[in-house]
């Protein structure tokens, strides 16, 4: 683990962002989207879904989740969406860690639901680079 004196205080947080995923895309059906392969150590911030269409009904049973594979929950574990939720709100994710090592995929697994008119959002991540 790497030491916080690597951090520099003055380190930009950058936002790496997941496609858009359509919450209705059926009971159980899951889409994976790798958003980053870390070149570099990162120190996570803050990871939080995104909803660019009003949700509508109950979607809940959906949720999306954060790892350093495909279908892994190391970062963030699942966090389901929420209902009533209007254009531009966010839920927040909680980070189970908050240091990927370099050479590592980032990727986010959103589980789906059968609904109809769900709506849709993204997953966000907050990072900076060590030693940046």
């Amino acid at each position: 683990m790497p030491s916080e004196l690597l951090h520099s205080k003055n380190a930009k947080i950058k936002t790496a962002r997941s496609r858009l995923f359509n919450i209705d895309n059926g009971n159980g059906t899951t889409l994976d989207d790798c958003i980053m392969y870390t070149s570099r150590p990162i120190r996570l911030h803050a990871a939080r879904i995104v909803y660019t269409t009003e949700t509508a009904g109950t979607v809940a049973a959906a949720n999306a989740k954060i790892g350093t594979t495909v279908g892994g929950a190391e970062i963030v574990a699942a966090t389901a969406y929420e209902n009533s939720k209007t254009v531009g709100t966010a839920t927040a994710m909680t980070l189970v860690i908050t240091y990927v090592a370099a050479s590592t995929m980032v990727s986010v697994r959103h589980t789906g639901i059968s609904s109809t008119a769900a709506g849709e959002a993204y997953v966000e991540l907050d990072y900076s680079l060590f030693d940046d």
